[in-house]
């Protein structure tokens, strides 16, 4: 009589239930919010900062210009494929790039070159207080001494507010469409 040997009983489940649970991950929205296009709600919304439509989340290729911002700084559009590196930054960073961060949940404080050094070190400041996704780079373009970006949603300043920033940070950070842990 033939048996069937004890480790394929175990095999076999094992081997079903790795595939029902591969098929639950892959076939969900699991990280992804429901509807992109439609901004995270907060209960208690940072006074000053503005929402703006959901531009676009299209990737394009790697140093190409986007065409479809709708804020300055923006606050969502097209973007490159690899967003940056978490962190503070000397150099400005190009608006296709840290946009990827924004639709991961990143907060991205923009200030012009010409910001006093008291100020952007005090920011820099509350960034190295909690760094996780939190990208600061100075930006000559933008309208604002200072600027925090969310996805969807700009906070502009020309005197610094450092409660207000650490609010920003608080209430809108890890809230872009993708959720990723980095």
């Amino acid at each position: 009589m033939n048996r069937i040997p004890i480790f394929v009983w175990f095999l076999v489940p094992t081997l079903i239930i790795v595939a029902i649970g591969a098929w639950a991950f892959t076939s969900s929205s699991m990280g992804q919010q429901e509807n992109p296009e439609v901004l995270s709600a907060v209960s208690n919304p940072v006074a000053g900062t503005e929402e703006f439509a959901i531009a676009s989340r299209q990737h394009i290729t790697e140093g190409t210009k986007a065409t479809d911002f709708n804020s300055n700084p923006p606050a969502s559009g097209q973007h490159w494929p690899a967003p940056a590196n978490k962190g503070v930054y000397d150099q400005p960073l190009p608006d296709e790039r840290v946009l990827h961060n924004l639709e991961h949940g990143y907060i991205w404080i923009s200030y012009k070159p010409e910001t006093s050094p008291e100020t952007i070190n005090n920011i820099k400041k509350i960034v190295n207080e909690d760094d996780w996704k939190i990208v600061m780079a100075p930006r000559a373009e933008n309208d604002s001494q200072i600027n925090l970006a969310a996805w969807g949603r700009l906070l502009k300043m020309d005197e610094p507010d450092y409660q207000k920033i650490k609010d920003f940070i608080e209430t809108y950070k890890n809230r872009g469409p993708e959720k990723t842990p980095d």
